[in-house]
């Protein structure tokens, strides 16, 4: 403790009223601070001169007959049940000495207590049920405004009717003890829940949309819990959260004219307990800023831990530091502690954790909207929609059915791409075919040409063969139109010319001076 604690502090430390971690604080302190030590003595001396009446916690001098301010609600969270094991010794031992009893009811054993309050687990007689029963502290009785916050606490959470909300069954006075009673819940605060397990991230999302779910149930009704912590909710051994602990709780009407202006606690040792998971609007005291709001930056608080077993921000040093840090520091992104943490988790939990509230989700109904979403495989409101992330949530939705579109779309693709490779190769043919015949044609015409002209040619000597010597032949043309005695080396011998006489030349043709120029 860096600092002297404050008068009320060392009155709670008299009257065994602190927790633990602040009596050690206390009592490191006055060790080391004489003041502080005179001032505890000063306290003590006067608590024992008022033992008969109802002490003031806010004075050190002693007086009489004077009623106890009671503490801010939001100084001392209101007690859940976790196990008898951390019942605070000093305080058991000053219950069971007053005898308590109550008509109908059993007491077992003293659970835990709280600052306002010490909750018993009972039997109830009639109905043989086991139950929590929920007694206003002695020390508290004489405060109008203790008493008010207590019935204000059982008016409301009676006015709830959900399965994961825990429900007052019975309420009064006996003795001068203002009491009621609800269902007993055997299970574990939800951080504890989770750490003894080892949850997926979806089911973590399926037990986080249960208590958003009973949220929103309270919203609807007008109920604002101003408290939600994992110690305020407690899951039973069917996994089962159930939310209690309305004794902060207040009516959205009523926040407006609700006196309690002041959300910051005064008691530093037990601020711990409920300063993580206060709003910005709650630790800079802006009552009139709180709404249903509130309770979805709670939540969101809540879900970081679940997930990654770590508060968004620093809040281990001083208490001004942490409201700090809750007003004005961005909370880590989760991927910054789990590297592959799942994106659209993420958006839900930095959506909820917004510092201004209009950017939050507007009520628990939402934030359990898209806890749905996506635990349906839906896009999500908190993210931005695109094109490419639509796409990416219908096929992770539905992947079999994208398997077997894409399946056939590779089918189309690759018979696509066979037909048209095959249509060119068969236009490529068809190219060739018709090349190839352009050339077969042109050289048919061009045989025909040559066969034109040789019929011409045999027709032409065919003629010059029925003609009859009409003069001398013409020459031989290479080039020129052939005659058939040209072709044929016919030649007109005249009679007397013995065929004897034409073995011409040594290699049988006739001489050149043997032939006639005769026509035939």
């Amino acid at each position: 403790m860096d600092r002297c604690p404050s008068q009320e502090i060392i009155d709670c430390y008299v009257r065994q009223l602190c927790s633990p971690d602040l009596v050690q604080s206390v009592e490191a302190h006055i060790a080391q601070c004489e003041q502080c030590a005179r001032r505890v003595e000063s306290a003590r001396a006067g608590s024992s001169d008022t033992t008969d009446g109802p002490g003031d916690i806010g004075n050190a001098t002693p007086q009489t007959e004077k009623t106890p301010p009671v503490p801010n609600p939001h100084d001392v969270p209101t007690l859940s049940m976790p196990q008898p094991s951390e019942a605070r010794s000093g305080d058991r031992d000053q219950s069971s000495n007053s005898s308590v009893t109550f008509e109908g009811y059993q007491l077992l054993e003293e659970l835990p207590q709280g600052g306002q309050a010490v909750v018993y687990k009972a039997v109830h007689k009639a109905t043989k049920a086991k139950v929590a029963l929920k007694v206003l502290l002695p020390s508290l009785t004489g405060s109008a405004k203790a008493r008010q916050y207590f019935k204000q606490e059982v008016e409301l959470a009676a006015s709830l009717n959900h399965p994961n909300i825990v429900a007052i069954r019975d309420s009064g006075i006996s003795q001068g003890q203002y009491y009621f009673s609800m269902n007993y819940i055997h299970g574990q605060p939800l951080d504890r829940y989770v750490q003894s397990r080892t949850l997926s991230i979806r089911e973590k999302l399926v037990l986080f949309g249960k208590i958003c779910d009973a949220m929103a149930h309270a919203h609807h009704r007008g109920v604002i819990h101003r408290d939600l912590k994992p110690s305020n909710i407690l899951v039973d051994e069917r996994g089962e959260p159930h939310i209690l602990d309305f004794g902060l709780a207040k009516t959205a009407a009523n926040l407006s004219t609700a006196g309690d202006g002041t959300v910051m606690p005064t008691i530093t040792g037990q601020i711990k307990g409920t300063v993580a998971y206060m709003s910005p609007e709650q630790a800079a005291g802006r009552s009139d800023l709180v709404d249903v709001r509130t309770d979805v930056y709670s939540l969101g608080v809540i879900l970081y831990q679940m997930c990654t077993g770590r508060l968004p921000y620093d809040v281990l040093g001083t208490i001004i530091e942490a409201l700090q840090n809750i007003q004005y520091a961005e909370p880590a992104r989760p991927r910054q502690t789990i590297s592959r943490f799942n994106s659209d988790v993420e958006a839900i939990i930095l959506k909820s954790l917004a510092k201004d509230p209009d950017h939050r989700y507007q009520s628990a109904a939402e934030l359990k909207q898209d806890v749905q979403r996506w635990l349906d495989g839906l896009p999500i409101v908190a993210k931005s929609i695109s094109s490419i992330y639509l796409l990416r949530k219908i096929v992770a939705r539905h992947r079999y059915t994208t398997a077997v579109v894409t399946l056939v779309l590779v089918i189309l693709c690759n018979s696509a791409c066979i037909s048209f490779f095959m249509y060119r190769r068969a236009e490529q043919a068809h190219s060739d075919a018709r090349k190839t015949a352009a050339q077969a044609l042109k050289m048919a015409q061009e045989q025909q040409a040559i066969a034109q002209q040789a019929a011409r040619f045999i027709a032409d000597i065919m003629s010059r063969d029925t003609q009859q010597t009409n003069g001398p032949a013409a020459s031989f043309d290479l080039y020129g139109p052939y005659r058939i005695e040209d072709l044929l080396g016919r030649s007109t011998v005249a009679p007397d010319t013995q065929p004897a006489d034409r073995s011409g030349t040594s290699d049988g043709r006739p001489k050149p001076s043997e032939l006639s120029n005769g026509d035939g």
